[in-house]
């Protein structure tokens, strides 16, 4: 049975993560539109963006837009949806559209073209992650059901596991039925979207002993919980619930899950809490969902404890970016637009977010203290993601 797709375009996934309970917090007032100054910041971060250029090829180039240059030739065969390097940049996980097949395919890239295919025909990529120390590639196959979106939130029904590629040996290990995995900062315990409806961690300690038959694994949190915490906002309880991100000191997580009932009508929170079972998150309400794949694509910057969060809006239409500050709770929008996005990279310093605006093709620059953008380069490149490598 092929896996149904759900997402508008195959290029548009969206990651699901973050925040926790009492009140929700209220965002800052609407900023007025600015217009984004041509050109990009003077302080940026070093290193590559690397992106796919009108989901044909893999390109990379400077941060600033400038050095661009081709790092694949064979996008014809099958489009480049995403990639991403590894942390030394001598590999690359890439994302595909296959010809001739339904889903979407992993695939590894090496420098000597000895390219490997990680995920079977006919199924769909559910989110993929590298471990800190670059040996291991995470990811979520979805075999048969519906997936939402490559961010990792999967429909009820779906069949799929959670496998994690060891680079050295080319072994494919199974960790557990599930989506979206994301590593611990210290690549001790892979945390992933559990088709039980839960968040699960696994204790990537057994990898010290050789290939392990099985993964010992903690559920931390589930939809039952969610839905007591969350009666007040929700009062349906939530039904579909998204792969954890760990913030970068390891100590806090952020996921997102959507209430139970009609798409148009149902809740979208963002929920914050401790990485440790059982530990009370803190809520932030993102408003109605509108459509199974405006589902917010949460991401923790790689340094201090800011998340930033994109979403779409049904009604009215609109595309927010959004960072939250879990240790006050505020919630600050940074853009506000009619125009489509949604995929952005932070910067390795954590003090820029790049922002991939679809309608024009457009790089735009934000701080997450700060409301509008900072810069813009034209063009710009699908799915950006900025490496601190140097390749």
């Amino acid at each position: 049975m092929r896996p149904a797709r759900v997402t508008a375009t195959a290029f548009l996934a969206f990651i699901v993560a973050a925040c926790s309970p009492q009140q929700p917090a209220n965002p800052r007032p609407t900023p007025e539109a600015t217009t984004a100054p041509v050109g990009a910041p003077k302080d940026l971060a070093p290193g590559r963006i690397l992106y796919s250029q009108g989901g044909v090829d893999l390109w990379s180039s400077a941060p600033d837009g400038t050095g661009r240059q081709a790092v694949t030739h064979d996008g014809s065969a099958g489009a480049y949806l995403s990639a991403k390097w590894s942390p030394d940049g001598s590999l690359v996980a890439a994302e595909r559209s296959m010809l001739n097949e339904n889903g979407s395919t992993l695939f590894v890239l090496r420098p000597n073209g000895s390219n490997r295919r990680l995920t079977a025909v006919d199924t769909f990529l559910d989110g993929y992650a590298w471990s800190p120390d670059g040996r291991y590639l995470a990811y979520g196959e979805v075999i048969s059901g519906a997936t939402a979106a490559a961010g990792g939130l999967t429909l009820v029904g779906a069949v799929g596991n959670v496998h994690l590629y060891d680079t050295r040996t080319d072994v494919d290990m199974i960790v557990g039925p599930g989506t979206h995995p994301a590593f611990s900062p210290d690549g001790t315990r892979l945390g992933y979207a559990h088709l039980s409806g839960a968040i699960a961690f696994a204790d990537l300690g057994v990898l010290a002993s050789g290939t392990p038959d099985r993964f010992p694994t903690q559920l931390v949190v589930n939809l039952a919980d969610l839905s007591r915490v969350s009666t007040a906002i929700a009062p349906r309880g939530m039904g579909l619930i998204g792969g954890p991100q760990f913030s970068s000191d390891g100590k806090l997580i952020a996921y997102a899950a959507i209430e139970n009932g009609p798409l148009l009508e149902a809740e979208q929170i963002v929920y914050i809490q401790e990485a440790l079972p059982g530990a009370p998150p803190k809520t932030y309400v993102v408003g109605k969902t509108g459509a199974v794949h405006h589902v917010a694509d949460l991401r923790w910057a790689p340094v201090g404890q800011t998340l930033a969060y994109a979403i779409i809006n049904a009604q009215p239409h609109h595309h927010w970016l959004y960072s939250i500050n879990p240790q006050t709770g505020e919630r600050l929008e940074l853009f506000d637009s009619q125009q489509h996005f949604l995929d952005y990279s932070w910067s390795p310093d954590g003090k820029t977010i790049l922002l991939q605006l679809d309608d024009g093709d457009t790089w735009l620059y934000f701080k997450p203290d700060h409301a509008g953008p900072v810069g813009s380069v034209k063009p710009g490149g699908w799915r950006p993601y900025w490496c601190r490598c140097s390749v």
